[in-house]
């Protein structure tokens, strides 16, 4: 009798943000990342990336990020709270930005694995603008911290 083995290459997921936009399954890859730096002794981490088509999608989140976390604009306290931004184009003159009036559907991003170089998450929620509202499910991201001081 032989035996065999074959070692298992450690292969890292892709870095990615993807979500779900008014229905349509849409992928914000293109320089997706976590920024993560510090403004006036505050902490802060951006996840923001595009499509191949220049819309843009940013969740900011103040803090030290930590898994297991959800921040919610039902928090309590405002450093709880994420602020999105999504620009339709790239030459958007009216982002779209957290929308609080539906309190069944409030934006939220909730960490699910911090490491040292990685960040990984979901999110979901309303986002509104001048013309009208877009709402965002399924949200997920697996991206690499870059950090900056």
């Amino acid at each position: 009798i032989t035996l065999k083995s074959c070692k298992k290459k450690d292969e890292k997921p892709a870095v990615s943000i993807t979500a779900t936009v008014d229905g349509t399954a849409t992928s914000f890859n293109v320089n997706a990342a976590a920024l993560h730096g510090t403004v006036q002794g505050i902490t802060f981490t951006n996840i923001q990336g595009s499509t191949s088509g220049g819309a843009m999608l940013s969740m900011t989140l103040a803090g030290t990020v930590t898994a297991g976390k959800t921040y919610s604009d039902a928090a309590a306290s405002q450093n709880d709270m994420p602020l999105f931004v999504y620009a339709p184009s790239p030459t958007s003159q009216d982002d779209y930005l957290n929308d609080d009036d539906d309190a069944s559907n409030l934006p939220s991003v909730t960490i699910t694995s911090v490491s040292s170089t990685t960040l990984d998450g979901t999110f979901k929620g309303l986002i509104q603008n001048s013309t009208g509202t877009k709402s965002i499910t399924n949200g997920k991201f697996h991206v690499n911290i870059q950090t900056h001081q």
